[in-house]
């Protein structure tokens, strides 16, 4: 049962939601929505199609150019879609007929492309010296999977440290959020990353970061410590908390790190995170994210007959969220809090509660390339926002092109049950209601 004061806060919750999507942004971010949009009903139309395409966008960096129709043809022509027969063989005949292969390979390879860069920020310095003198603050991230060999651990470190270097100096008192910040990886910076050998796994992980934290104290960078799949939680956590209390570390204000809700701890983490902050002496900033590995937790629990660190529910983990968010709004200014969200709900919550706390030194943050509009509304209400933003070549970026395709295609995402034409009351409830929408 809900009480008066509870149905007055989703009142006012509501309110704020309806306010800031109620404003249409630019012409390039109704465009992008559009884009955004057309992709969600392509994914729930056609399903099969779906996921031959993400499979087919997987593989593609392996490919040579000119080969690229051919693996087309096995991935999206030759398997079970909602492609008709016909047109399948229609179509591949007048490829074949014409030679038109190496055409529509370089055809497919740019469409690929366009897309990549709506969520990746830059391939190269150049580019990202340009881009960097936009008013928007930004979290940096290096495009890249989990380093398979020592080789490519270093030189995927070395990208941080060119980053850092590459990037010109912050203002000693500049406001928080407009403090650069980077992301850091850490399974790309560190093979030997074992959970069964948690200790000396803890020390071959701080030896790599310590030159990447060093140099962005030079330059007054924030450095942020994302986190990964559950097996690798309690070594980044560790490692976290044993490298920030190092005597050249301990009072440096900008080191963070990342914290999951869907993860059934999360708010045991935060209990543990503002012990340690009132230790040290000096805020930590704290990323809350909902998480990223839902699935693979999943699965991997089952394969392994354990219990699943992870909600079973989308719902369980939107109240697990708002439960977080009071927690890091109590614990200011001891854990400096970073929501990581696009949903409606999520962003309302927070600004209604930070308002209501009177807190100002919090941030909403958004992928490149995401929920432009929103970006946009609040913006215009005041509000900063930073972009987590990629950097690196497009093509071995594809993974985490992926990634977002499926976020934005997702069948509980907020994007896509609005295009369904739900009513934004719906979308807005408070999660502790019987619902089955919202992400």
């Amino acid at each position: 049962m809900f009480t008066k004061q509870l149905q007055d806060e989703d009142e006012e919750i509501l309110k704020i939601a309806k306010k800031f999507n109620s404003t249409s942004g630019s012409l390039p971010q109704r465009f992008l929505f559009f884009i955004t949009s057309l992709l969600i009903r392509f994914g729930f139309r056609y399903p099969k199609l779906k996921l031959q395409t993400f499979k087919f966008i997987d593989v593609l960096p392996s490919l040579e150019t000119n080969n690229i129709y051919s693996y087309f043809k096995i991935y999206i022509f030759d398997e079970d879609t909602e492609i008709p027969s016909f047109l399948k063989t229609s179509i591949h005949f007048l490829i074949h007929h014409f030679y038109l292969s190496s055409i529509v390979s370089y055809v497919l390879l740019r469409v690929v492309q366009f897309f990549a860069k709506l969520f990746i920020l830059s391939e190269s310095k150049e580019t990202l010296n340009r881009k960097t003198n936009q008013t928007r603050p930004r979290t940096y991230d290096i495009l890249g999977e989990i380093a398979l060999s020592p080789k490519e651990a270093k030189e995927y470190q070395k990208q941080y440290i060119d980053l850092i270097e590459e990037l010109p100096e912050v203002i000693h008192n500049i406001d928080p959020i407009r403090r650069t910040n980077i992301s850091i990886k850490c399974s790309g910076i560190e093979t030997r990353l074992f959970p069964e050998a948690e200790e000396v796994s803890i020390q071959f992980l701080k030896e790599a970061l310590r030159p990447i934290l060093r140099l962005a104290m030079t330059k007054g960078i924030g450095i942020n410590l994302d986190m990964e799949q559950y097996d690798l939680k309690s070594i980044i956590t560790r490692t976290a908390k044993e490298l920030f209390l190092e005597e050249e570390f301990k009072l440096y204000e900008h080191f963070g790190i990342v914290v999951q809700s869907y993860l059934k701890s999360s708010n045991e983490e935060l209990v543990v995170w503002r012990k340690y902050a009132k230790l040290r002496g000096v805020p930590i900033t704290i990323r809350l994210v909902k998480g990223a590995y839902l699935e693979y937790e999943r699965i991997k629990s089952e394969e392994r007959g354990w219990e699943s660190p992870v909600f079973d529910s989308k719902q369980e983990t939107d109240i697990q969220f708002e439960k977080n968010v009071l927690f890091l709004l109590e614990s200011y200014p001891y854990l400096r809090s970073a929501f990581g969200t696009h949903n409606l709900r999520s962003i309302s919550f927070v600004l209604y509660h930070t308002n209501q706390k009177s807190i100002t030194d919090f941030e909403i943050q958004m992928l490149y390339g995401m929920a432009g509009k929103y970006k946009f509304s609040l913006e215009s209400l005041g509000y900063p926002i930073r972009e987590y933003s990629p950097i690196g070549s497009l093509l071995p970026g594809m993974a985490y092109l992926i990634r977002r395709l499926l976020e934005n295609t997702s069948n509980q995402g907020f994007l896509y049950q609005l295009s369904q034409g739900k009513k934004l009351d719906s979308l807005v409830k408070n999660p502790n209601k019987e619902t089955q929408y919202g992400i």
